[in-house]
């Protein structure tokens, strides 16, 4: 027996499979392209104001077929609190350690960040800066928060006075609107996008991180902090990478900004950004899994996503799943002899089935009984991208970023199937109605089919007429009983008032 070369190797049998269904829609192309020039030949002929008109319809679906669907991008939305580690998770995903920017305690990511790759090898990068007349918006905004920051814990003044001052400099908190819109922007003619471009993964990360990380004011005037204070302006980045083995070319990764993070226009971001994520990846650390709440208002916007029709598939990570206070957890599971390894991977099974439960139970309420996420094995994967790096505690296996990995390029491979199979569906359709229309030539189809149609209405004209025989007979009954509960109406009523 020859042994398929997908057989031998699933990577390569994946690959070999996307080479097929690449195949199958070229050649569908080009037998599309046949049949429309043969139907714009037809049309320099004459014929029937009829049969032009159909065959003109048909042509016109045809060439409106979209010739590459398969080169659409299948957005992958990563959306999560605070600290949750979405960056950190992406760093593992697409196997480049250190690549975003991390923090271990603040909003690191300060806008909307895509990563994809591309054919080349260099790592690019193009960022996008407000308008003007976004940015003013935006000014009217952080004043008005700035005012507020009476108080040192409030998260939002705070901010605000950092984007204010990072752009107009120290003491610009206390000014009006007005004041501000009259100085002298200290980067008042940056350009509304910025591209980088760099070899080397280390020095494009060091060259992206300051126009992504959100910062506080600084006091240098050297070239890094004049980046940083650009921060404030920038709407979102298009990263991309030289080609990854580890993920699909075509899949492109959302990284939102924190939700729930007392940023309201951040908050803003994902619910804008969802729309067009055919994946949603709800992002939140174990700790916060127990009694937190904002995995589960991400969730419920990711099931409105469903009921929309973009989003085909959500699933929750939980991230840090290699952090464990191991005394705690076997005093209280009431467990003596489990080491560090086997409690963590009997902490997150247990956090895994309790979550998928729940989860089930809510989509369940919210999206049709046929729904292909609704029969999945794996709805939450408990990640640790950490020690996907240090396998200290965890082998790389368990971490279950491979895991991840895997889903994405099964997706991924399921969603370029049906894409096909949709394309290739409408394109037998409009074959199966040229087939069926006949040349103006051909009387004798043309008066054998006007002979049916004849039958047919002459059928429909005499259903009309027993319908009507029907109504007629019980029309009279009917109008009987209205009269006599008219004449009971009254006779009750005058019963009563008397």
């Amino acid at each position: 027996k020859k042994t398929c070369k997908r057989d031998q190797n699933p990577e390569d049998g994946k690959e070999e499979t996307l080479m097929d269904y690449k195949r199958l829609q070229k050649e569908l192309k080009e037998n599309l392209d046949q049949a429309a020039e043969k139907l714009s030949q037809f049309l320099t002929k004459p014929s029937l104001p009829e049969t032009r008109n159909g065959v003109e319809y048909l042509k016109n679906h045809l060439t409106g077929l979209k010739p590459d669907s398969l080169m659409d991008p299948i957005y992958i939305g990563v959306f999560g609190s605070t600290g949750a580690g979405k960056s950190t998770l992406l760093n593992s995903i697409i196997d480049k350690q250190y690549f975003l920017p991390v923090s271990g305690t603040t909003s690191c990511t300060s806008c909307v960040v895509q990563v994809s790759s591309n054919h080349g090898k260099h790592y690019e990068a193009k960022i996008h800066l407000l308008t003007p007349e976004e940015w003013k918006d935006e000014l009217k905004r952080l004043v008005v928060l700035a005012e507020r920051d009476d108080d040192e814990d409030d998260p939002v003044s705070s901010e605000a006075v950092s984007k204010i001052t990072a752009i107009y400099g120290e003491g610009a908190e206390t000014k009006s609107y007005e004041e501000l819109c009259r100085m002298n922007c200290k980067i008042g003619n940056a350009k509304g996008v910025i591209n980088l471009r760099k070899e080397n993964k280390e020095d494009f990360s060091e060259a992206l991180r300051p126009y992504v990380s959100t910062q506080s004011s600084h006091s240098g005037t050297s070239e890094e902090d004049e980046k940083g204070k650009l921060w404030p302006l920038i709407k979102h980045v298009e990263v991309s990478v030289p080609r990854m083995e580890v993920v699909p070319e075509g899949v492109i990764f959302v990284d939102i900004p924190g939700m729930g993070d007392s940023n309201s226009k951040r908050d803003a971001m994902w619910k804008e950004n969802i729309n067009k994520c055919s994946v949603i990846w709800v992002v939140s650390s174990i700790e916060r899994i127990v009694g937190g709440k904002n995995h589960e208002i991400l969730l419920k916007e990711g099931m409105k996503a469903f009921q929309r029709g973009m989003c085909r598939d959500i699933s929750l990570v939980v991230t840090k799943s290699d952090q464990i206070n191991l005394r705690e957890y076997l005093w209280e599971k009431k467990k003596k002899d489990m080491n560090l390894h086997d409690a963590i991977l009997d902490r997150n099974e247990n956090v895994k089935q309790k979550t998928m439960q729940v989860m089930k139970k809510n989509l369940k309420k919210q999206l049709p009984s046929d729904s292909r996420v609704l029969h999945k094995d794996d709805l939450v994967y408990t990640v640790s991208a950490t020690e996907y790096w240090n396998k200290e505690k965890l082998s790389k296996e368990e971490t279950e970023i491979p895991k991840l990995r895997d889903y994405i390029q099964k997706f991924y491979l399921e969603q370029k199937r049906d894409i096909l199979k949709d394309y290739v569906t409408e394109a037998l359709v409009i074959f199966s109605l040229i087939q069926s229309l006949r040349s103006n030539q051909e009387t004798q189809y043309q008066c054998g089919n006007t002979s049916r149609i004849e039958e047919f209405v002459q059928k429909i004209i005499g259903l009309g007429e027993d319908i009507e025989k029907c109504f007629t007979a019980i029309e009279r009954p009917l109008k009987e009983g209205v009269d006599q509960a008219k004449t009971m109406c009254s006779i009750i009523i005058d019963k009563i008032l008397s």
